[in-house]
């Protein structure tokens, strides 16, 4: 069964925006947005639970907040020292954000995928994810296929092939805009859904 979880975040040539992460309340095949009336929990208490990563050892992220149950991720500066991702670069943003299976059931598979990018970026040259074991020192960067999830429990390294009730693991977000990327084809104000899929194992 599958609960997807989505995170609206701003991108761009100067990266900008936040955004809302919509829920489900189970591991089933209901999706809920938040005009459709179905219980859904607050993001760090749902079944798959979504926290701020804590990037400085004090429980700081500058980059994600977390505010009437909703977090949001911002990837741009703040309009004065801080003016978002670099063009013609490649810029990393690791350990952003915290999963955690809170439910009864294994979690197979976990997937980030951008459903709604513009037609004009290429996800698989573009995005790639980060992804480390929580509490753990050694990230593997798992690539964003073009048309579908990625699959970030991996096996790989550290990585689990799969999450037990009470895991977690912390993803960022790795953003090529140099040689094989789009380079400055994205658009300043763009904003892309990345939606989070979690295919759990069936109840015995």
């Amino acid at each position: 069964m599958a609960n997807r979880r989505s995170v609206l975040i701003g991108l761009g040539g100067l990266v900008a925006g936040g955004g809302a992460i919509l829920s489900t309340g189970a591991f089933d095949t209901v999706e809920a947005e938040r005009t459709v009336s179905i219980e859904t929990a607050d993001d760090a208490d749902a079944l798959l639970g979504l926290e701020p990563a804590d990037r400085d050892g004090d429980g700081g992220n500058a980059y994600v907040t977390q505010d009437g149950g909703t977090i949001s991720i911002t990837l741009g500066g703040d309009g004065e020292d801080e003016n978002g991702v670099n063009q013609n670069a490649r810029t990393t943003f690791r350990d952003l954000v915290v999963v955690t299976n809170q439910g009864s059931q294994t979690v197979e598979t976990l997937g980030l995928e951008f459903t709604d990018a513009p037609d004009d970026v290429t996800l698989s040259d573009t995005f790639s994810f980060p992804v480390d074991e929580f509490d753990g020192d050694g990230a593997v960067t798992v690539e964003h296929p073009d048309d579908s999830a990625a699959n970030i429990l991996t096996g790989d390294g550290d990585i689990p092939s799969s999450l037990e009730p009470g895991d977690a693991v912390v993803f960022g977000l790795e953003i090529d805009l140099i040689d094989g990327g789009d380079g400055n084809d994205l658009p300043e104000d763009a904003e892309f859904t990345l939606t989070i899929t979690a295919e759990a194992s069936e109840s015995s």
